[in-house]
């Protein structure tokens, strides 16, 4: 009989490898950092590669992706001048957390065998996936509602931007408690952006680790379907990611184009 609760999988939490410092650095904010790398000169190379009629397949396939990106933010935004505005900040979004997504569902198999040792003398993994990390998905959830909270602040002023959750006059006690109540909904967001990313990537590794030990000498065949399930789910959590901070920012700076999609993405 085979032992379930034997199986080793990934750590509920990242472990640490060294301190600069009073800084902690883990395995997955070394893995962060190299992907950043990666992903900036990745584009950086697709951008020089880039023409008017792209000769480079890499160069085509990066356009392709960008402009998905680009059809998702006019279509979340609904004119181009806005879209063009935050298109940056979506397309850092997705190709970040995508890239992040795809190295935990078992296309970059050295991670695993790269292990570190510790000031204990303790075996810990080198590199772990970044958003299998609470504390890192958490970080970006808090980054990505700030910046949604910078621009509207920008773009309609303090005053404004609090008549988004206060409606006049405020001694009313049903308009303060609906503010607050929406107050808390803009937090509320900052949870379930970053334990959706993080609860679906994680289990991914959860599963792709099981399958693999419970499958035994055929473990790389019983992966296969595995894996293509994680890249199916990495792509997606990539992208409801996005397009939930697309919807936050558009209802943040408000118009009647951002309330309709707002309804229809919580439909």
């Amino acid at each position: 009989m085979i032992n379930t609760f034997a199986l080793t999988t990934e750590p509920l939490a990242a472990e640490k490898l060294f301190n600069i410092g009073p800084l902690s650095v883990t395995n997955s904010m070394l893995f962060g950092v190299l992907i950043a790398i990666f992903t900036i000169g990745l584009l950086l190379l697709a951008a020089k590669m880039t023409q008017l009629h792209p000769r480079s397949r890499f160069a085509y396939i990066i356009e392709l992706l960008v402009d998905g990106i680009w059809a998702t933010a006019i279509g979340t935004f609904g004119d181009r001048k806005t879209a063009l505005k935050h298109l940056p900040l979506l397309a850092t979004l997705f190709i970040f957390i995508l890239f992040c997504n795809l190295a935990g569902s078992g296309l970059l198999p050295f991670i695993g065998p790269l292990q570190a040792h510790t000031h204990g003398g303790e075996t810990i993994s080198l590199l772990r996936p970044l958003t299998t990390d609470l504390n890192a998905t958490l970080s970006m959830a808090i980054l990505t509602i700030g910046l949604v909270q910078f621009y509207a602040i920008r773009q309609l002023g303090i005053r404004g931007h609090l008549r988004h959750y206060f409606a006049a006059p405020l001694y009313n006690p049903m308009n303060l408690f609906i503010g607050l109540n929406e107050v808390f909904g803009e937090l509320l967001r900052i949870v379930t952006l970053s334990m959706r990313l993080f609860g679906v990537i994680y289990a991914g590794e959860v599963l792709i680790h099981a399958v693999d030990q419970l499958a035994g000498n055929f473990g790389w065949l019983g992966m296969v379907p595995t894996v293509l399930m994680e890249i199916f789910f990495s792509i997606i959590q990539a992208y409801v990611f996005m397009m939930l901070s697309a919807t936050y920012l558009s209802v943040a700076i408000g118009s009647e184009h951002s309330e309709k999609k707002a309804a229809e993405a919580a439909h």
